[in-house]
């Protein structure tokens, strides 16, 4: 096989047919295009592909059933296609191309023979994909169909830009209708307060949200000197002269003052304001601007403050050392005194420290890590350490941090610095003790896998011994035909074939809790309730009960398929055989799928089952709780230790005389198992 050339622009070829992969998969207009190809070529099958960077991806398909869209581009005649944009590319016959003689799709089942493709080309130039024709005979191409083909490759371009242009223009609608709506939004129900004030007759007009800031009615309107009455007269003169200053100004100017709220109590407010000037005249005829109400920043300052205070307060208690150090040169300039305690320095002596200095040479190339964290992410950590003490002992410590600018534009690092020993002492103990358990759990494995031997063994010998007596007893029956009439006898036949039974059902519950999770797989479970239903047919016609499945053919579960269709086809008979005669039954199969489970459900309007009584009894073995004549007892037990061997769970509701639901969850992927050390 011969790889396909790659094309010199393919990186911005292939990025460009990535963005028309999502606009038209599975697109009518596309299918029929690609019928048209086949129909053109005379050939059983046509696509159109878009050619990816690493993979072709199949946007339409005509003649074939695909269960997966996209391929290795390696291996995808398309991508010799993409490098001949000239003409139509053709292979009478692949077995004899010595590019695709031993091409996977050549060589494997249903393979392709013949292909005649032609590029796609945007206006760009670049060929992004290909209509293709492919057939399981040799064939040739006349000039005629290469043509045709050509001429339809250009329609799908058309198609694909077209859909590229509506979907671009429905994103761009969909975007102004978002801003249109984002900007009547704010503009409705903005609680700024606007004002225009006429210089010439000295008239003061506000919005409506100024009113409603200040909590007068508006009715009435305002004039100035009532306006200037509300000021706060400490903030009067101040608000004046900058009135005054910016009067000749055409720039915007701004002023925090306060305003005495309706309710008494002074309001501060933000004002952002500009003189307006007309062509004629050098001096300002309108003065506007904007009210911002600031009260609840302003408190939010005062609150601020407290903060500052608490958070210095907190900082020098904190349970964890903290650190200011100069990113250049790696000096400590704050440090609270939980950093200080365990090092035997004073605070004094710290201070003329650099990290350095605490920082055993060892850790030069983490440290160099971190540092380039820092300057590409503006963090480091966490990570393990030690630092040195004074006396030169060393001890473990967790560190993170963040870079941050001072006012002046110097890089700061703050870093939270905690001593570890405590922890990394009971991490020794939890090592050990990890060991210790993975000992036990070894000789538990062990042990287990001896049990599983003694239980296959002992299984196998009851077994072979019952069917001996079984055998003895048949051999006695046909020499002694007298003794079929003692009694002693029939009761040692009977005996006998119960010994046979319970071995029998012994031996099934081995097999489900001999079971192991390497055993499951994926079932699609519909066509196993369908075939046992259809099993059942006969049972449920004659004991007239209708059987109802309400489960998405692709429902599946992970486990043991012949536990999940003993499970189903107990459920159902036990439906069928303990349903009432005195009004028309039925079962109902129903499945939904929860999180990591496939839950079944299965309820009938039968007999049902006295919970008080029978609830703590319901799964134990030889446990019946109607008289039947095929009642064993073992039905459920077994029932429920095979799904409990799958990971699942079993729910009953019941309620005598009008029916059950029985409700299995079995998972549908791995689960992770519990670790065995937090």
């Amino acid at each position: 096989m011969v790889n396909p050339p790659i094309p010199y622009n393919d990186s911005e070829r292939s990025e460009e047919a990535i963005k028309y992969s999502s606009y038209s998969i599975e697109n009518e207009d596309l299918n029929f295009l690609s019928s048209m190809a086949a129909e053109i070529c005379n050939t059983d099958s046509a696509l159109i592909t878009l050619i990816g960077r690493e993979k072709q991806y199949i946007q339409s398909s005509f003649g074939i059933e695909l269960e997966v869209r996209e391929f290795p581009r390696e291996f995808a005649f398309c991508s010799h296609t993409i490098n001949n944009t000239k003409k139509a590319t053709v292979v009478p016959d692949a077995r004899k191309d010595e590019r695709f003689h031993d091409n996977p799709f050549v060589t494997g089942e249903n393979p392709v023979i013949f292909y005649s493709g032609y590029p796609l080309i945007n206006k760009e130039g670049l060929a992004l994909g290909t209509i293709c024709a492919i057939d399981g005979e040799p064939k040739e191409l006349s000039e005629e169909q290469e043509k045709k083909l050509a001429l339809l490759a250009k329609q799908i371009m058309n198609l694909l830009e077209l859909k590229k242009q509506s979907e671009i223009l429905t994103k761009t609608n969909k975007e102004l209708s978002i801003l249109n709506k984002r900007f009547q939004y704010i503009t409705n129900s903005t609680n700024i307060g606007t004002f225009e004030f006429d210089i010439n007759d000295r008239s003061i007009v506000f919005n409506d949200a100024w009113w409603k800031i200040t909590g007068y009615s508006n009715e009435a309107g305002i004039s100035l000197e009532d306006w200037q009455k509300l000021i706060h007269p400490q903030d009067f003169l101040e608000l004046k002269e900058k009135f005054s200053k910016n009067y000749n100004s055409k720039d915007q100017f701004s002023h925090q003052y306060r305003i005495q709220h309706k309710n008494g109590k002074y309001i501060w407010l933000n004002l952002k304001a500009q003189f307006n000037f007309n062509s004629e005249s050098d001096d300002p005829t309108h003065i506007y601007g904007i009210f911002l109400d600031i009260t609840e920043q302003k408190n939010k300052e005062s609150e601020i403050l407290y903060r500052q205070k608490l958070l210095q307060l907190l900082y020098e208690l904190s349970p964890i050392g903290i650190s200011l150090n100069d990113f250049a040169t790696g000096g400590f300039l704050e440090v609270n005194e939980k950093l200080i305690e365990p090092t035997g320095y004073t605070r004094e002596e710290f201070l003329k420290l650099n990290y350095w200095d605490v920082t055993p040479k060892e850790y030069e190339p983490q440290e160099a890590q971190q540092i380039e964290s820092m300057n590409s992410t503006g963090a480091y950590g966490p990570y393990e350490k030690e630092y040195i003490k004074k006396n030169g002992e060393r001890y473990p410590v967790l560190l993170r941090g963040i870079l941050v600018e001072d006012t002046d534009g110097n890089k700061k690092i703050w870093s939270f610095i905690e001593d570890i020993s405590e922890r990394k002492k009971d991490e020794a103990v939890k090592a050990e003790r990890l060991e210790r358990i993975q000992s036990l759990l070894h000789i538990k494995n062990d042990q287990n896998e001896r049990l599983k031997n003694f239980a296959h063994i002992v299984s196998h010998n009851l077994r072979s011994h019952s069917g001996a007596i079984g055998m003895l007893i048949q051999l006695i029956q046909e020499e002694n035909k007298v003794l079929n009439e003692q009694e002693a006898f029939k009761h040692l036949i009977q005996s006998s074939s119960n010994l046979e039974t319970t071995i029998q059902d012994l031996n099934e519950i081995v097999e489900v809790n001999l079971s192991d999770a390497k055993d499951f797989q994926r079932i699609d479970i519909f066509p196993l309730i369908k075939k046992n239903v259809e099993s059942v047919f006969p049972l449920a016609k004659e004991n007239k009960v209708e059987i109802l499945i309400d489960v998405a053919p692709e429902t599946y579960m992970l486990g043991v398929r012949s536990y999940l269709e003993s499970i189903f086809l107990n459920f159902i008979t036990n439906g069928i055989k303990y349903s009432s005669p005195d009004r028309e039954s039925f079962i109902k199969i129903t499945a939904e799928i929860e999180e990591n489970y496939t839950c079944v459900t299965f309820e009938d309007n039968g007999l049902g089952i006295d919970m008080q009584t029978y609830g703590d009894k319901l799964f134990k073995m030889y446990k019946t709780f109607h008289k039947h004549k095929d009642a064993r007892g073992i039905g459920l037990f077994i029932t429920k230790n095979q799904i409990e061997t799958m990971n699942g769970t079993i729910e009953v509701s019941s309620e005598v005389n009008k029916g059950t639901i029985f409700k299995i969850k079995i998972p549908n992927k791995e689960l992770k198992a519990p670790a065995l050390v937090s």
